[in-house]
């Protein structure tokens, strides 16, 4: 049995621990939403609970990403309803009730699609730094086997006659440095 591949290269186990804990987080979230929703009821409605919701919202968001955060908003503006509803909140007209139904979710949604973008710009800075780093490093290791200073243009020292070797091999085995090298330097070593 073959399985599949999933983000990341991860199959089988590692897939199966990503969905329980996504689920997890999801149910914790809920658990959580109704808990402020009695909290919400008992209080009455007339002390506001409107922030206190986006906590499991902005949870989902984060753990979970921008779709179960808009579902958890939805079930945010549910439980808000019915807190009001069953503490007896009168509205006088329709108009009133379904507006303040409509900006509360809309508010709700704002904030769960806010930090699922705010975790998603932070993963792929993270991936950007990452990248960056690896092509300092990269350039820190071609500075150490240059013949010469590179300001200078002074002989180093520590580069003995391998260091053209050296760099010759750097550059054939990082692709960012492939066209460092003239024609000749980039074809593989011919054995005599």
């Amino acid at each position: 049995m073959r399985l599949p591949v999933l983000e990341n290269g991860a199959t089988g186990d590692a897939a199966s621990q990503r969905r329980s804990r996504a689920v997890f987080i999801f149910t914790g979230c809920l658990l959580l939403l109704l808990l402020l929703g009695w909290v919400d009821y008992i209080t009455g409605y007339e002390l506001g609970f409107f922030v206190f919701y986006t906590a499991p919202i902005g949870l989902a968001a984060w753990y979970l990403g921008r779709w179960p955060g808009i579902w958890m908003a939805l079930g945010a503006t549910i439980a808000w309803w019915l807190a009001d509803a069953l503490a007896g909140a009168k509205y006088s007209s329709r108009f009133s009730f379904w507006w303040n139904s409509t900006i509360h979710f809309s508010a709700f949604v704002i904030n769960a699609v806010t930090i699922a973008k705010i975790k998603l710009e932070l993963r792929h800075r993270n991936a950007l730094a990452a990248k960056l780093e690896a092509a300092r490093q990269t350039l820190r290791a071609t500075a150490r086997v240059l013949p010469a200073c590179p300001l200078c243009g002074k002989a180093h020292p520590q580069t003995g006659r391998n260091g053209h070797a050296e760099l010759r091999d750097l550059a054939r085995g990082n692709a960012d440095l492939n066209g460092a090298l003239c024609e000749e330097c980039a074809q593989p070593a011919r054995r005599s």
